[in-house]
Parts: structure tokens; sequence; C-alpha cells
């Protein structure tokens, strides 16, 4: 059946009405999520369409050193900034700046035709290009001001500072690593525009201010780092060298009064120079620490009862050890000493000998925990941990070489760190370069507090071993470091590199021995040429620097009015065969010290032998059992050329059996000098 025309229209009528009415209400729900829901984000939207937005950048915070002089400031610099929308003609804007700013055409046309709100062109110029592009007057070419990192001493600390970005981001040493510190946080500035770009006289304008970088102080002190730079740069000039380290530190607090390397770059123009000049060596490089590293040996040695200051060795000039001889630096050797004389002539046999004594766990431990083969936790970025070999790999050559300094790498803080641990009575200190963090107002932010890492040895063998330290500097091998009416102890080290005639030379010092405030390091590298012991190159050097520095913090000499008594000489009792009760009341009677090396009761030998002629306070070791024996074997010494009196005494105060053949100076001996033999060994001599 036929539909009528009029039913059909009122159909398609109702449909599109229909059609319609669910367009409104879909048209209302979306005007109802705009205007209600989402208004305040389609608010931001168009505020931000119309808005042009700089980011202001805060002043980042001041580093002082421990006085508050300024090492690392912030100026404020102009930026050449370009509004695109505004720009009249790119092309010639484009040609105009290039020439002024002296850049590239191509990259200023670029940067000036982006699709962006704002861009710059070329940030932080100087005043002389800021007035030439202001002379100018170009349309759509504005400024900003931003922050801009200026070091007043150019070069100083330069290794200690680092530098920042041209962001104003720490990049390089406190730079980088107090960066959270220094930054502060940025502001802006937001300023309402019309379709076309141009400002609107009315229109909304933000301003955000920033929050400057707090300020930071050093332990570090501006004289004292000028000092040890100065005497760097001297010695750079004398000597052969590729590079050199001084470290000053206070070692009652940790805190580092100077930390210069060279070769060093102008922190103003860093870009300047090779990145390997911006490497800090004084934390990122290890070198063999040599015969600086026998004050370890001894505080060790000394902690353990292993060794006392008036023990009888002797040096051949060599010394065997598991088939290997080991030289000693002195041609023809020290020969008979006692172990102050040991230190003081920085004698490799003698060392050898008092680390076999300590074995291989116990001076490992001991290494360990002053703190090498690990990070000192100084907070500057590229800390090296140095390099020890893992226990296992040690045997008894390594020991032997290990006991004076080689077979081992550490880094200058490190070493300077644990040699401080001596000074400050035992006492391990973290090394710190900054006292506090303040911010603008000047409130405490933060207090760097020393920190006590721990207790390394006894405050009685620290004291024990700084009296040896200043025997080197006031009779050893040290004597170029004296300064007249101060107490002094130092070492010296001279190390060889492998296969090259390269040495590393150094001098470690602590001053004034009765009173320690200072720990100076001086370190050469790759030294050539004639002059190379740490004797000659790096004490001289911790002279001078010590001698500016004393001077600088007022501490006077002082006359050292005692005056040394001669120790007594004592004649071994003999207590083989007693009980170790007895034995070591009879030994202590007769100002002796004493050693038990087993755990039974009854003593089956002893070293020296009963009769020998010692100092007093000399160890006797007395054994009651021999498994441990090896540990203290004795260097057979060259008997040749002494009379037959001179030879027994000598062999009795080493723990030697001599049996002698005929009369007058020994020609002739069966056991070679440098072996290393257990004690009452006899030893079989001819004598003409």
């Amino acid at each position: 059946m036929p539909v009528h025309p009029h039913l059909q229209a009122r159909k398609r009528i109702v449909i599109l009405f229909f059609l319609f009415f669910l367009l409104i209400i879909a048209l209302s729900i979306r005007l109802f999520f705009i205007q209600v829901v989402y208004s305040s984000e389609y608010q931001k939207r168009a505020f931000e369409q119309r808005t042009r937005e700089l980011k202001v950048e805060p002043r980042r915070g001041i580093i002082y050193d421990r006085r508050g002089r300024e090492l690392a400031i912030s100026a404020s610099s102009e930026t050449v900034v370009a509004i695109p929308l505004e720009i009249e003609s790119a092309v010639d804007t484009a040609r105009k700046l290039a020439s002024v700013l002296n850049m590239d055409y191509n990259t200023v046309y670029n940067r000036i035709t982006r699709k962006a709100s704002a861009v710059y062109v070329k940030r932080k110029v100087s005043e002389e290009e800021a007035l030439a592009v202001k002379k100018l007057d170009l349309p759509g070419i504005t400024f900003t001001e931003e922050s801009k990192r200026f070091y007043p001493r150019n070069n100083l600390a330069s290794h200690i500072l680092g530098f920042a970005g041209i962001d104003s981001q720490g990049l390089e040493g406190l730079e980088l690593s107090y960066d959270n510190y220094l930054k502060g946080k940025p502001g802006k500035i937001a300023i309402e525009r019309d379709a076309t770009g141009r400002y609107i006289p009315d229109g909304v304008k933000q301003y955000i201010a920033p929050e400057d970088g707090y300020n930071i102080y050093l332990t570090i002190d501006e004289s004292i780092q000028y000092i040890a730079e100065r005497e760097l740069d001297k010695a750079m000039k004398e000597f052969q060298v590729s590079g050199g380290t001084v470290i000053i530190m206070d070692p009652r607090t940790g805190g580092i009064l100077a930390l210069a390397n060279r070769p060093d770059y102008d922190l103003n123009n860093f870009a300047d120079y090779p990145q390997k000049n911006w490497r800090n060596r004084a934390i990122s490089d290890g070198f063999e620490p040599g015969s600086t590293f026998k004050i370890i040996t001894t505080a060790a040695a000394l902690e353990e009862g292993v060794v006392n200051e008036n023990d009888r060795f002797f040096d051949p000039g060599h010394i065997k050890v598991s088939g290997e001889i080991l030289n000693c630096w002195r041609l023809g050797g020290h020969g008979s000493q006692t172990f102050t004389e040991v230190v003081q002539n920085s004698c490799n046999p003698g060392f050898v000998q008092v680390g076999m004594r300590l074995g291989k766990e116990s001076f490992y431990n001991y290494i360990r925990a002053f703190g090498f083969g690990e990070k000192t936790s100084i907070r500057l970025p590229g800390e090296a941990s140095g390099i020890l070999a893992n226990y296992d790999a040690i045997g008894p050559v390594e020991l032997a070489t290990l006991s004076f300094g080689h077979g081992i790498t550490v880094t200058p803080i490190q070493l300077t760190t644990a040699v401080a641990a001596l000074a400050n009575k035992g006492m391990l200190m973290q090394p710190r370069l900054v006292e506090e963090i303040r911010d603008h107002d000047g409130n405490v932010v933060e207090k760097i507090e020393p920190v006590q890492a721990r207790q390394v040895v006894s405050k009685e063998t620290a004291l024990r071993t700084l009296k040896l330290l200043e025997k080197v500097v006031s009779d050893g091998t040290g004597t170029s470091a004296a300064i007249e009416g101060y107490r002094i102890g130092g070492k010296t080290g001279t190390a060889k590199h492998y296969g090259a005639e390269v040495y590393d030379s150094s001098f470690i010092g602590i001053l004034p021995v009765d009173d320690p405030q200072l720990v100076i390091l001086v370190v050469f590298y790759d030294v050539t040429g004639p002059i190379y012991y740490g004797s000659q190159t790096a004490a001289p050097v911790f002279r001078n620097i010590a001698i500016d520095t004393l001077r600088y913090l007022g501490i006077s000499p002082k006359i050292d009015n005692n005056k040394n008594e001669n120790t007594k000489e004592i004649v071994v009792p003999d207590v083989k065969n007693m009980e170790v009760y007895e034995a070591e009341n009879i030994l202590r009677k007769n100002a002796l010290d004493v050693k038990i090396i087993g755990r039974k009761d009854t003593i089956i030998k002893q070293v020296p032998l009963a009769g020998a002629k010692v100092l007093e306070n000399t160890t006797v070791l007395i054994f009651t059992e021999e498994d441990n024996e090896h540990k203290y074997y004795t260097t057979v010494p060259d008997f040749k050329g002494l009379k037959v009196e001179e030879a027994q005494n000598l062999s009795s105060q080493l723990g030697l059996i001599l049996s002698v053949k005929g009369n007058g100076r020994i020609t002739k001996q069966d056991i070679q000098p440098g072996e290393r033999v257990p004690g009452a060994t006899r030893i079989n001599v001819e004598a003409k």
C-alpha cells in the first residue's frame, strides 16, 4: 500500500529533528566539559598562546675560602634574545648581528627564524658586544640578564673549584659535587601579546623571582694555596717532571688547607686548555709511594709489638726472599743497625724483615685500616681507589716489596690521610674541603663537622712513630726538609717506573712533631734527569712551603732543650728452657722488651742469644714452638773483614751461632750474606 507523501515528509522531519536534538545534546556536553570540567586547562593554554615566557636564571652561590675570601662568584651578564614574530627583515638582522657578535651568518639566521616565541642568539656576551647590538636598535632583538660564573684568582685552586658551564651547571670540581647547593632555583618573566606578537599595553605581566644558590665556605686557605702553587711552579721549571701535587692537611680535623696540581688551567677560560689539565691528579691518579709507605709498615710493626726501636738488624746490601734478591738503595748496605736507624736510613732489607715479622694477614689488615685500596670520600668527582693486590695474590716476595712501598698504587689524598692519622694520635679522619654552607642571608644551612673514620693504631704507637720520623729529618734521608727551630718528622720516597729510567719522587712531613698541626705531601711525577731522589726534589720544596706556611699561621719556632741520653747497653740473660712467665719477668727486669712466639709454656729458643750485648728496650724474641719462626728469620750479615770478637758479638745480637776456625779477621763464611735463616742457625767461618 502506497505511503502518502506528507507522512513520508513528517517522518523525515522527525528523524532530522531527533538528529539535531542529539547534536545539541552532544555540543552541550562538550561545552560543559570545556567550560566547567576542563576550564582551568584551556584557560592555561589560552594564556600560554598569548604570552611569551623567558627564564630568569638565579645567581649561583659564591665559594669562599675559610677566611671569607671570594674564590668563585657570579656576575651579571647580558644575553641577546630574538623575538622571531617581531623581526622585520630576518636576512638584514642576521647579517648585522653576525658581524657585531662575531658569529656565523647561517647560525644567526637559523636561530632568529625559528618557530618560537623567543630564542637565544648569543648568551652572556661581553659589555662591548652588548653595547654594539644596542646601537643597532634592531626590531625583535632584545636582552635578558643572566648570571655568569667568574673566578677572581684565575688559575688558583683550579682543581678544587672546577668550573660551571654556559647554563651555570657545575661541570668539574666542587662546582659539580656541590651543584645542588650552588645552582639555586630559576624564575621567569611572562608578558601578554596580541595575535601579531605585539605587546598588549595593559596585558598580563608576571614575574617569578629566582632563588639564588647557597654560598659555600671551604677549609682551603687562599694564602696557603698560593704558597703551595708558587713553589710547584718553581719546581716545574727546576726539575724535569711531567707534573706535581701538593696537599696540606690539618690532621686534627681532616680539613684540606691547600690542594694543588701542575699542570693547571685558567678557570675563566677552561676550554682553551687540554682536558688532561683539568684532571685532579691529587685524587684521580695513583703512584707507587716507595719509601713514604714505610711509615705505614713502621706504625703497624710497632702496634703489633713485632719490633722495637732498639732491635738489631743487619743489611749486607740485599736480602733473598723465595729466591729473589731485593737490593738496598745503598750499595754495600747499611750493615748492623737498630730499627731506629733502619727507619732513619730508609733501609729496604731492614723493612723486608719487619714486614715478614708482621706477616701477610696482619700487614694487609693494617694497610686496609689506613684507608688504602678504597676511596677517602673527599667528595670531589673522579676519585680513584688506588691499586692494592687481592689478599690471595700476595706471596712472600709481594709481602716483602709491600713493606717498602712497591707493588701498591696509592693516590696522594690517600697517603696524606693515612699519615695524618699518625699525627692525630692514631685516629684516621675523613678528608674534607667544605666547612659550612650558608644561604644568601648568611644563615647556616649545613655545617660539615669533622668525621672520625676509625682508630688505626694506639696513641702510644703514633707518638713512637713520629719520633722515628723526626730522626729521619734530623739525621737521615730527609735532612733537606729540616727547618731550624722546628721539630719535623717526615719520609722521602723514590719509586722507579718499571722498564724505564723514570721516577716518582715524594716527601711527606708532619710539623711540629710535638704538636702536629700540618701534614704536607709533595709529589713529582715522571721525574727524569740526574736529580730524581725525593730528598733532592720533593724535600726542599716541602721545606719552602712549610717555612712560609708556618710564618703565615703564626706557629712560632721552639728550641728543644731536651738532651739525648745515652741508651744503656744490656747483656741478654739466658732464658732457654725456662717457663714463659719466669723468662718474661727476668727479661723485663733487665730493661728488655719481650715478644713471645708460640703457645706452649717452655722456651726452646731465644733471639738475641744469651750473652749478646744490646741496647736497653731491645726486643728479645722467645720461641715456645717453631711453627711461626719463619716470620722472624734473620738476614745473614757479611762477616768478612770483621775481627773474630766483632763477628761473635754481632752474631749473638742477631741470634746466630758463629763457629770460628782460626784467628784474626774473617775471610770466609759458609752461608752467604743476604740469606734468611732461623734464629740460632750455626754459621761456619774461617779467620786468618
